[in-house]
């Protein structure tokens, strides 16, 4: 039996949401697929996967979408260089004897570059929702990169149907396939939880709080200053409530403005930011509920991970959590951007015990039945089996293609950085020298100044 090698493309080397990747890459059939990684730089995901068996390599990525918080120059550093990039990537690929290319994620371009110059396969990952900032606004077009990734994908892998929805609005010519990522219900359960009073201990928790747990890295489209509004609501009526918000923060100005929010409402007291948690399994133990206040969402992460332990949720409406929650059966859903509805809504969990409990458990079961890692595993590899069985058309009009998009997100992001750049300081007048005949010029001889 024959064995296909496979690259996947990290965006990231962290273990946050790119523990989605190693989820599925422990249930691939490993007789059938071997897989490869690519990371951008060192960092805790490399233990992750090669953990796993599978061989890791740095070679550097860069984002072609700007994340949300970057400036037009932040944007334009890193991008720069990005046909070196992709060169060396493809100098790799040819090196390993790869027959397709699993870009994690849409954010990064060389993946696609490399696979269509190549003529490889390329299965595209796509795992958010434009809008809410994303794209920033000097780069806010999601229809010239869906377009690319329309051009340059074999399949387009989306993590929801909102995803999938977002994606057809400008796709035309690849295949979109919804996969939801893959949840290992029995191998989270069975992962040891720390005591509760040790875990209250590190968290600086008393024993009678009641915890509502936050997790999602600290970022705008995240909503956690809207949840800071909605527990300065709930704050009298609840004295015992104590908002945890585990989650690095990759925006640093937006933290501040979290902090500084708690600090004018009255509620430092009421808050922990923890920053990344590694054992979510430890919070979710001791928490009463789980709240999740995205702008926006391709699926989360987070809330499968609740589910999965029956607590209750309150979610925005935002694109993912609705496909993971039934409102008022197995949590409760809000608007997005609205503080008082998600405060109503944690009202009633946390006033009324018996609802909690009947949304956790109706929960368990939704998670263990339409989140099978398994299914997931199984269904890539047919996504898998289908490009590699059909020769891939068009190479070379796929390498002029790959051409374009680098020259022109590199000439946009340049645009950008020219564009948001301020204007040269004007510089001083130079001194004038009056005439040699003016009466200023007699003065100055006169009483010995710069000659005429």
């Amino acid at each position: 039996m024959s064995v296909t090698r496979i690259a996947y493309l990290s965006h990231q080397s962290g273990v946050g949401s790119e523990m989605a990747l190693v989820r599925l890459l422990s249930a691939l059939d490993r007789s059938r697929i071997e897989p490869l990684v690519v990371l951008p730089e060192e960092g805790p995901l490399r233990a992750a996967v090669e953990a796993l068996s599978i061989p890791v390599r740095i070679l550097p990525l860069a984002w072609w979408i700007p994340a949300t918080h970057w400036s037009a120059e932040r944007f334009l550093a890193q991008l720069e260089g990005l046909e070196e990039r992709a060169a060396a990537l493809e100098n790799w690929l040819v090196r390993e004897r790869i027959a397709l290319v699993h870009t994690n994620t849409i954010v990064t371009l060389e993946g696609a570059l490399a696979a269509a110059r190549l003529g490889l396969p390329h299965v595209w990952h796509s795992r958010g929702l434009f809008g809410d900032g994303f794209p920033p606004a000097y780069l806010d077009d999601p229809r010239f990169f869906l377009s690319a990734v329309d051009l340059l994908a074999g399949t387009v892998v989306c993590v929801s149907e909102a995803v999938r929805r977002q994606m057809a609005e400008v796709c035309r010519l690849a295949p979109l396939r919804v996969v939801y990522d893959g949840f290992d219900l029995d191998r989270f359960l069975a992962r040891p939880v720390a005591d509760p009073g040790t875990v209250r201990a590190r968290y600086g928790l008393a024993e009678a709080a009641r915890v509502v747990a936050c997790v999602g890295g600290i970022q705008r489209r995240k909503g956690q200053l809207d949840l800071v509004e909605a527990a300065a609501l709930l704050a009298a009526d609840f004295p015992d409530a104590v908002f945890v918000l585990a989650g690095a923060a990759g925006d640093a100005e937006y933290l501040a403005v979290v902090q500084e929010r708690i600090a004018a409402l009255g509620l430092s007291g009421r808050f922990r930011l923890i920053g990344f948690e590694p054992e979510i399994r430890d919070l979710l133990a001791i928490s009463t509920a789980l709240v999740h206040p995205s702008h926006s969402e391709g699926l989360g992460l987070a809330i499968l991970e609740a589910v999965a332990v029956g607590l209750p949720v309150v979610a925005t409406r935002c694109g993912g959590p609705e496909e993971i929650v039934e409102d008022g059966v197995s949590g409760l859903l809000v608007p997005p951007r609205d503080p008082p509805a998600l405060a109503a809504a944690l009202r009633r969990v946390l006033g009324v015990p018996a609802t909690a409990r009947l949304l956790g458990a109706a929960a368990v079961t939704g998670a263990a039945r339409a989140f099978s890692l398994e299914t997931t595993a199984r269904n890539m590899e047919e996504i898998y089996r289908e490009l590699l069985a059909k020769p891939v058309e068009g190479r070379e009009l796929r390498a002029r293609t790959a051409g374009f998009v680098a020259d022109e997100v590199l000439t946009r992001a340049r645009l950008a950085a020219v564009m948001a750049a301020p204007p040269p300081a004007e510089p001083p007048p130079a001194p004038r020298t009056p005439p040699g005949d003016s009466w200023l010029a007699g003065l100055r001889r006169r009483f010995g100044g710069s000659k005429p």
